[in-house]
């Protein structure tokens, strides 16, 4: 069999498996998933080669960019059920990113609408997440995350969503799990937002069993709750679905992001560009005699950004310093910041052309202080003046649609 030339970006897609659900992300931009492996060279007395090298624990790591269109990739690492989410209802996103999914990246094959082979990232944590917003750009969102366990597999990646009937042995499995090199007959487990830990046999609490496609627990899983199942088939030939998402825009550009500040109802004039970037500061947990990662422990969220606009008289400094805008003659920066300052990003609907335009996503930080500023006028260009600013409260809310 002749080897394929190459892998298009059209045979590639990104699935992932949050606590209550499974999305193949649409609108995503790139991907990049890498596992990379400490090593220590050996050497000793008396021997002019290396004795050898050790090796700890990979180092697995995840980037993957998408157009901000909507709740959807944010909904589901935060393992929030999307179509359940309310229209105005927000989600604190600083804090509710800091858990675990799975990350799958499927391969199709050249010739035939089926997977090939697919690559799976097991518990992955959110590190950092960044928001993009520019006057001539598309929005996107950026996400970086580290895992404990990389794999790529010839089979198929199944993922199955249970849900929890009061027994311990609710729905069977959709097809027969293919044993991994572990002796492990699934991948992951995750019940309710938990990783659960498979064992031979008397499974306890957080603990299962797999027999053929039946799954049992150790304490029954209440009814309702949902179990997403992650394992390979050797039952290879699924169907492959090729990415297509008609309830969301395909991009939202800077002409449909309204931004606002201090509360104020009107958008803010002559902004160019925002960013907001969170950061997690994820620490993994390790032990010995585990050749894994047991997962990741993080701190406090912090959350900077940076807010561009053309420069015409004093209104946003005014409202970052906590200056009377109209009002006070003289404005100095650094000796009395304003706190509590808020900041909101609105994406409008691009088909929408009725007033009031239809929200589809809106980025709310309560409270913003500033901590710099800069001035800059060159020949031929327009005056502009940018302000980096830090979240007094490390809090990033995103609403699905507007902010009720």
């Amino acid at each position: 069999m002749a080897k394929r030339l190459s892998i298009p970006s059209k045979h590639v897609e990104l699935e992932v498996v949050g606590a209550h659900d499974s999305f193949i992300a649409s609108r995503i931009q790139r991907v990049s998933t890498t596992a990379d492996q400490a090593t220590n060279t050996i050497d000793e007395l008396g021997n002019p080669l290396h004795a050898g090298t050790s090796k700890d624990v990979p180092n697995v790591t995840m980037t993957f960019q998408a157009m901000d269109v909507g709740v959807k990739v944010v909904g589901t690492l935060a393992g929030v059920s999307v179509s359940g989410w309310a229209e105005g209802s927000g989600l604190l996103v600083s804090t509710s990113l800091d858990r675990a999914y799975d990350a799958i990246l499927r391969i199709r094959d050249e010739n035939v609408a089926e997977y090939v082979k697919a690559s799976h990232i097991r518990r992955v944590n959110i590190q950092s997440f960044t928001y993009n917003y520019s006057v001539d750009g598309d929005s996107t969102e950026e996400y970086t995350a580290v895992g404990s366990t990389k794999r790529w597999f010839t089979n198929d990646i199944i993922v199955d969503r249970l849900i929890g009937d009061g027994t311990t042995a609710p729905d069977p499995l959709s097809e027969s799990p293919e044993t991994l090199k572990d002796g492990n007959e699934t991948i992951s487990v995750i019940v309710d937002g938990v990783y659960f830990v498979e064992v031979a046999a008397a499974p306890g609490a957080d603990e299962y069993t797999i027999s053929g496609t039946t799954i049992t627990f150790g304490v029954a899983p209440a009814v309702g709750i949902v179990i997403m199942c992650v394992y390979q088939s050797a039952t290879t030939g699924d169907a492959w679905t090729d990415v297509s998402d008609d309830t969301v825009p395909a991009a939202i550009r800077g002409k449909d992001v309204g931004v606002l500040f201090a509360g104020n109802s009107t958008l803010f004039e002559r902004v160019q560009s925002v960013s907001v970037t969170c950061n997690f500061n994820p620490q993994p947990i390790s032990e010995m005699g585990n050749r894994q990662i047991v997962g990741y422990l993080t701190q406090q969220p912090e959350v900077t950004g940076s807010v561009t606009v053309l420069d015409t008289d004093d209104e946003l400094i005014s409202y970052l310093t906590g200056s009377d805008y109209g009002v006070d003659t003289e404005i100095e920066i650094g000796a009395c910041g304003a706190s509590g300052v808020a900041l909101e990003m609105k994406l409008y609907d691009p088909a929408d052309c009725t007033e009031p335009l239809a929200v589809e996503k809106t980025v709310y930080l309560p409270e913003i202080s500033m901590t710099s500023e800069t001035f800059t006028s060159n020949v031929n260009e327009n005056a502009q003046q940018s302000i980096d600013w830090r979240s007094d409260d490390g809090a990033v809310w995103v609403y699905k649609g507007a902010k009720a």
